[in-house]
């Protein structure tokens, strides 16, 4: 054999080696729960969980429960400057309510954003792309962690669409219904909202959840934190909602958030 056949034979059985390294080695650098999993099997997932949580937002009307609403106002540095607590009852039967609200401007806005429900990114999940990010466990229960990140230029119909649409974070999912146990979520890059000419600048939120009365998984804690620029200054808050005591309605009730 002359030598340069012995060169293409030599690399000929050298090419299956190679490849299987390569393989191995971009198996193990990437995991088998990484962001190049297979997108469709999250998307899946994700369309699961959005419809498990229709069902269980359903089923949570038959309970009444506590609600403890905390504001936290931060400086700069995220120090805590002064706090605000509100506790309410929330009754299966009838909305919230929120009493009136008669500040305007941003500090009225963030006052009446603080009493009502987060707006949830699962009511825009085509909105973002979802990858496999691996599994955890979370209150005893094996979960898929998935990531989601914003797709570009999605339209928008209010300034919470407009902010979800710069977010990005993960769902943690439970593999056995679909049920979701925990999210979080982070500003990608600022956002224009409408107040006087205000800039969104830090957003992060976090969702936990909890097991109720009828085994269902509901929210414990909603946790956010945010920056907003604004002229002649700055409005820097932390907003923490406690669920507490979910109860069938009409039952006695026991305060269980402090």
């Amino acid at each position: 054999m002359r030598p340069m056949e012995k060169r293409v034979v030599r690399h000929l059985l050298l090419a299956p080696s190679l490849l299987a390294l390569g393989g191995w080695l971009l198996s193990s650098w990437l995991g088998p729960g990484s962001a190049w999993a297979d997108p469709g099997e999250a998307e899946r997932i994700v369309h699961r969980l959005a419809e498990q949580d229709k069902r269980l937002a359903l089923r949570r009307r038959q309970f009444d429960y506590d609600l403890l609403i905390v504001r936290e106002k931060l400086d700069a540095d995220r120090r805590v400057v002064s706090e605000s607590k509100e506790r309410q009852v929330v009754y299966a039967d009838r909305a919230p309510d929120y009493g009136s609200r008669p500040e305007k401007g941003p500090e009225g806005e963030t006052a009446k954003a603080a009493q009502e429900e987060p707006f949830e990114v699962l009511n825009l999940i085509d909105h973002y792309f979802y990858a496999m990010d691996g599994s955890e466990m979370v209150n005893g229960v094996d979960t898929y962690r998935i990531r989601f990140t914003p797709k570009p230029n999605m339209p928008y119909r209010n300034r919470e669409e407009k902010v979800c649409n710069a977010v990005w974070g993960h769902l943690w999912v439970s593999k056995e219904d679909a049920s979701l146990m925990r999210n979080e979520g982070f500003l990608d890059h600022p956002v224009s909202v409408a107040w006087f000419f205000a800039r969104l600048y830090e957003l992060e939120f976090h969702w936990e959840s909890q097991q109720l009365p009828n085994g269902d998984w509901g929210p414990k804690e909603v946790r956010y934190r945010y920056a907003v620029h604004i002229p002649f200054g700055w409005l820097r808050e932390r907003v923490i909602r406690q669920y507490g005591d979910f109860r069938y309605h009409g039952a006695a009730r026991r305060s269980s958030i402090r």
